[in-house]
């Protein structure tokens, strides 16, 4: 009784993860604009696995890959909308001052006007995120800028 559980529990997770990853992938692009993988889907007219699965084989970047369709101004400023809008976010929300936000947008805005697409940030290209060196798992405060 106990294995036919589990059969059915696992066929039903199974049937959940693939309804939502077609779910996903049929999405416009549009709503999936979310995210850098998205926005150079959105711009070159190409699907975000497509995009994603360049990226991983390539190794470029997602704002390379917008370069490189001509694409890297656009790619900027659609990013650019998404940080501030989380920015505003965040204030709404108490985490992050109107200061600390305007500090933040405008280091942002400086890192844009010298990325020339060829996939260098201002740590090299090293991986080291916002968070300190990758360790912030998604989980960190802005005010460690």
């Amino acid at each position: 009784m106990k294995k036919t559980k589990l059969l059915l529990c696992l066929f039903a997770a199974f049937l959940f993860t693939l309804a939502a990853s077609a779910a996903s992938e049929a999405a416009t692009p549009k709503a999936s604009a979310k995210t850098p993988a998205g926005i150079v889907a959105q711009l070159t007219g190409r699907t975000i696995s497509d995009v994603m699965q360049e990226r991983h084989e390539t190794g470029k970047t997602y704002g390379t890959i917008a370069k490189e369709s001509g694409k890297l101004a656009e790619f900027k400023k659609e990013c650019l909308e998404i940080k501030k809008k989380i920015l505003k976010e965040e204030v709404a929300n108490g985490r992050l001052s109107q200061k600390e936000a305007d500090k933040i947008l405008a280091a942002i805005k400086a890192n844009q006007a010298a990325c020339n697409g060829d996939g260098y940030g201002r740590k090299n290209g090293s991986g080291y995120g916002y968070c300190g060196y990758g360790r912030g798992q998604g989980q960190c405060s802005y005010r460690r800028l």
